[in-house]
């Protein structure tokens, strides 16, 4: 089997595992890796939400507690005090 991008020969170990791009080409072109968050969308269970880096990111900034600071400050206007 080739390599779809370079038409190049796959090497026999990541024919056995499934990959169909060949090393060179994955090496220049990586995928980013998957990031995951509890959410907590009812009080009996979580659940996993599986999200690109930059949503985990931007997830993590928006649901990250300061200290003894409610989450819903992250995301109001003004830091919810009055203006």
């Amino acid at each position: 089997m080739n390599c779809p991008s370079c038409n190049s020969v796959l090497e026999p170990g990541r024919l056995e595992l499934g990959l169909t791009l060949c090393l060179a080409c994955a090496r220049a072109n990586p995928v980013p890796k998957v990031r995951g968050a509890m959410v907590y969308a009812h009080k009996t269970a979580g659940a996993i939400c599986l999200m690109a880096p930059d949503d985990f990111t931007r997830y993590r900034k928006l649901t990250n507690r300061r200290g003894q600071q409610s989450v819903l400050r992250n995301v109001l206007h003004a830091n919810g005090r009055a203006v």
